[in-house]
């Protein structure tokens, strides 16, 4: 049998220079999280297959990485019953487990965050992977909007640390999107389907979603109301909007205060730096989100860089359904924060020196370049040592190539003299 040198497909391995960019972009990211009170924790990349079958993952859990049975309990199983463990789809449905096991001990209110590895066995493309990072933070305990500003800022302003500036954040509240399909006489389990349909308004058009309408199982009545509601708000500004609900009474009024305070807090706060507006058409895909939803789209890039919501009823679940506990998070999309970086020539603004100290094989040379090594260390320089090589000049373009910005000679009792490499 031949053994494929190659990755599975849609899984990736990166060379040194590529896992450096990657750790400055997760190190950058969770150092200024910390600055908005967020603590990181770590769940398992493998949970129990009834914990991710559980109806909380909406589409994400057709894509499971299902885990056989191992032993005696695989020989034992039947074909409907072969799998007790999966890896996880996101970060967020572990943290709810994880909030539900261990909230004896936690405080009332909690900030977290989660950066790594998801798996989803669905077709790779650009941008899109069967294993990827994700880096979460999420508020529990805050039934207020003040979690929804403290995530929106946090995420919006780590964005800007990669100098990324032209980049806007749309808002949408799941609450809104169902008080319309229930205007228009759908059920929950009906505006399911409504909804995903409706979140292709970006990509297909207006057009687009009425031929999806056409096609689909549902109420053709209920979709055409649903279809003149839509229309009807797109139509006008957030402001607009929100004075004809006033007079057609078809969301209650406490949801549009409510975003209407986020959206406006956010774009006093972010000046022009920053475009946050009202996007009727933005749905999230996942199940779970209960309230306010948003995304944030970098300028020449059709898809969104980070995403997340509320996510109110997750948490009881695991509680019996005796009490709810309320959640609200964001994540950012880091490979795509990452090929974005990539695209724009990205480097690493490392202030410290990186030094190639070169010298000879015998035991004095090796010395004295662990010793002048050592120094340099000391001073926060990185340093890599190595012997003369016959083509000097290959292997000074090699270390040039890898970073290095400084070489030098070492001859036992001198003094090292330090060369530019760049």
């Amino acid at each position: 049998m031949k053994i494929l040198k190659t990755p599975p497909q849609g899984m990736r391995e990166f060379t040194a220079d590529q896992k450096a960019i990657r750790n400055y972009i997760q190190n950058l990211i969770l150092e200024h999280y910390q600055t908005f009170g967020f603590q990181q924790i770590e769940t398992p990349c493998v949970e129990n297959i009834a914990l991710l079958s559980s109806g909380q993952g909406g589409e994400n859990e057709k894509l499971i990485f299902k885990i056989l049975k191992r032993g005696e309990k695989l020989a034992k199983s039947t074909m409907d019953d072969l799998a007790d463990l999966g890896l996880r789809f996101d970060l967020t449905v572990p943290l709810a487990r994880f909030y539900a096991n261990n909230m004896g001990q936690l405080p009332k209110v909690n900030k977290f965050i989660q950066i790594g590895n998801v798996w989803r066995a669905e077709r790779p493309q650009k941008g899109r992977y069967r294993q990827f990072t994700q880096c979460d933070i999420d508020v529990i305990g805050d039934s207020t909007y003040l979690a929804e500003l403290e995530l929106i800022s946090a995420t919006t302003s780590t964005l800007k640390q990669f100098g990324l500036e032209e980049f806007e954040v749309k808002i949408n509240d799941r609450r809104l999107l169902m008080a319309i399909a229930n205007y228009c006489g759908f059920d929950e389990d009906e505006a399911g389907e409504v909804f995903i349909i409706l979140d292709k308004l970006d990509k297909i058009g207006l057009k687009g979603i009425t031929q999806e309408f056409a096609a689909s199982d549902l109420d053709q009545g209920k979709l055409d109301t649903f279809l003149q509601v839509v229309t009807s708000f797109l139509e006008h500004s957030f402001e607009d909007f929100i004075a004809a609900n006033a007079e057609q009474n078809i969301v209650p009024q406490e949801i549009m205060n409510d975003l209407k305070f986020v959206i406006d807090t956010v774009n006093e706060e972010a000046g022009s730096d920053l475009d946050v507006g009202f996007d009727l058409s933005l749905v999230r895909g996942m199940g779970y989100y209960t309230g306010m939803i948003f995304e944030v789209k970098v300028k020449g890039y059709s898809w969104s860089i980070a995403g997340g919501g509320r996510y109110d009823k997750m948490i009881g679940r695991f509680l019996g359904g005796k009490q709810q506990v309320p959640a609200c998070g964001f994540s950012i999309g880091f490979e795509r924060l990452a090929l974005i970086l990539d695209e724009s020539g990205f480097e690493i603004p490392d202030a410290r020196k990186r030094i190639a100290l070169l010298g000879g094989k015998d035991m004095e040379s090796i010395k004295a370049m662990r010793a002048h090594a050592a120094e340099l260390r000391e001073k926060g320089n990185a340093v890599i040592l190595d012997y003369k090589a016959k083509n000097m000049g290959k292997q000074l373009d090699d270390f040039k190539a890898a970073g290095y910005t400084a070489f030098a000679f070492v001859n036992p009792g001198e003094e090292l003299e330090l060369r530019d490499l760049s």
